[in-house]
């Protein structure tokens, strides 16, 4: 079948066209040998599956057992799609590999830093990471579960679904990353009941959105520069960084809203060199909607793509006709993905169409004393001053707001009890201020600021990511105080984007006869990235919480 498909899309203009004939006898000659060639390792598959799950269950049990089977049948699947990848690829590399090294070269790059590294570490750890160091996922495994056992959605009033103390539920929020662990829950129950094996399936989500966001932000970095090395180095600086790597194995929200962020982005830059084409208006459409789906920290984003749409559009002196049915395809498109999570809510909750004031409502009900809102103390109502919220360390605490949420920022695992060295953290904040700086005094005004579209698209970036800061300070003033990193997360992609361009702008200074060097030069920030996150995820983060008792 991959096979199939692999020619399929060698030949993929008589797909949809008529056959003749001939063509079709053409790709039954090709692919007919290939399956015959294949069928017998399809058996030995098997065969070596069956045996190997009847050792494993005699000597481990069911639980071994059930995490050997999905483990071996994600692992059958990944050479499948190498295989069939491979079957199209590799005669298109030795046919064209005069005419065509830049393409070969980028698809090379991007099979051997996507695919073999960020998603195989996020995947590897989210098998072994510990549920007890995986902050909120208790309580947000409770909705794929009930979705898996009642095969319905639940409302987020069910005791099932509410946690027992805080009183409320997560399925009051958007809960889309909750809906696709269920899938891949109810496919790995084919094989196998194993609690171990079905919760890697649940954080699946989280490794696929990881991942899926570095290959946006490849895109990106492809989109926003000449040079392949400073796409390469975007990509280094968001997937590499050790919390998003956390955020990346195992279930939440933060993962997936960080991907959608990155999804708008790039179709914020694809519109601005298009006008909003239609493609353009569909994948921006998409990306609204997914991320309307994600966490609400990420909100700024569809705020900041309504304004950049019609700045552009305005700005290219496009006809009120087009503007208006451009912007009605954006949001048909939005609202036909993420819209109906709303109107649900409201139907079922009275109006309540973000589940916040319900939610308050539950947490009355049903939280323990010491968790209902009217018990629970806030800056605001012990009448903290801005100093006293942000910049003062609290009793109890170790740091203040501050240093606490840019040290989790860059990584702080478990319930924020697994901290990487001072040492670390100080490399971590040189080589983004640095390169952040750079950027202010070499990259922001030649490349951002020259001509008009780009200088809007700035804004957005700049303006969403402010809005995300206010958003957690105001939740942390008068919500709960909380001084993690992971609610910035929306500003990752933003602002790796503007280090990178201050290293790309640095090297691009140097020298004509030094090009060849200065490409080389562009990924020395990443090569010391890579090193820091090897330290923080071998030394920190495995010990931590996938050794940990």
């Amino acid at each position: 079948g991959v096979v199939a498909i692999a020619f399929g899309y060698k030949y993929r203009a008589a797909v949809f066209a008529p056959l003749p004939s001939a063509q079709l006898g053409g790709i039954a000659r090709q692919t007919v040998p290939y399956g015959v060639a294949l069928a017998p390792a399809q058996i030995l598959f098997s065969l070596s599956s069956g045996i190997c799950l009847s050792f494993v269950g005699n000597a481990s049990g069911e639980n071994a057992q059930g995490l050997f089977a999905f483990g071996y049948s994600l692992a059958q699947l990944v050479t499948a799609i190498q295989a069939g990848f491979s079957t199209y690829w590799g005669p298109y590399v030795y046919a064209h590999y005069r005419e065509q090294q830049e393409r070969i070269a980028r698809v090379h790059d991007v099979l051997n830093l996507l695919i073999f590294g960020f998603f195989c570490i996020s995947f590897g750890t989210s098998i072994f990471l510990k549920t007890e160091h995986a902050p909120d996922e208790a309580m947000r495994m409770l909705i794929p579960q009930y979705i898996v056992s009642h095969h319905a959605l639940p409302n987020g009033m069910e005791e099932s679904v509410r946690h027992p103390l805080w009183g409320f539920s997560y399925a009051l929020y958007p809960y889309l990353t909750a809906i696709i662990s269920s899938v891949f829950m109810a496919i790995t129950s084919l094989f196998t009941k194993s609690a171990a094996a079905l919760l890697t399936a649940a954080r699946l989500t989280s490794v696929l959105s990881g991942t899926g966001t570095l290959i946006v932000v490849f895109l990106i970095g492809e989109e926003l520069f000449e040079r392949r090395e400073s796409a390469l180095l975007g990509g280094i600086f968001v997937g590499f960084l050790p919390q998003f790597v956390f955020l990346s194995c195992y279930v939440n929200n933060d993962s997936f809203a960080v991907f959608t962020v990155a999804l708008i982005i790039y179709f914020w830059i694809r519109g601005m060199k298009s006008a909003f084409c239609k493609k353009d208006c569909i994948g921006l459409g998409a990306g609204c909607g997914l991320c309307a789906l994600s966490y609400y920290n990420a909100y700024a984003y569809l705020l900041c793509s309504i304004l950049l749409f019609f700045a552009l559009m305005i700005h290219f002196r496009k006809p009120a006709k087009e503007i208006f049915v451009k912007a009605l395809a954006v949001f048909a498109i939005a609202f036909l993905i993420g819209g109906w999570f709303f109107i649900r809510n409201a139907v079922i909750h009275d109006g309540d169409l973000l589940g916040m004031r319900t939610s308050n409502e539950s947490a009355a009900l049903y939280a323990a004393d010491e968790y209902k809102p009217e018990n629970r103390q806030t800056p605001a109502s012990e009448g903290w001053s801005f100093q006293q919220t942000y910049l003062q360390t609290p009793e109890g605490r170790t740091s203040n707001w501050l240093f606490s949420t840019v040290s989790s920022f860059i990584g702080s695992f478990s319930y924020m009890t697994v901290h990487l060295p001072m040492v670390l953290y100080l490399l971590y904040g040189a080589l983004m201020a640095f390169g952040f700086l750079v950027f202010l005094f070499l990259g922001m005004v030649p490349h951002w600021f020259h001509k008009k579209p780009q200088l809007l698209l700035f804004v957005m970036l700049f303006l969403a990511c402010l809005v995300t800061l206010f958003m957690d300070m105001y939740n942390t003033y008068f919500s709960d105080y909380q001084s993690q990193g992971r609610y910035l997360m929306p500003a990752l992609v933003p602002l790796m984007i503007w280090i990178d361009d201050g290293y790309s702008s640095l090297t691009a200074k140097l020298p004509a006869e030094w090009k060849r060097a200065s490409c080389h030069l562009t990924l020395l920030p990443g090569a010391v990235w890579l090193v820091l996150f090897l330290i923080s995820y071998i030394g920190f983060l495995i010990p931590g919480c996938c050794m940990a008792s």
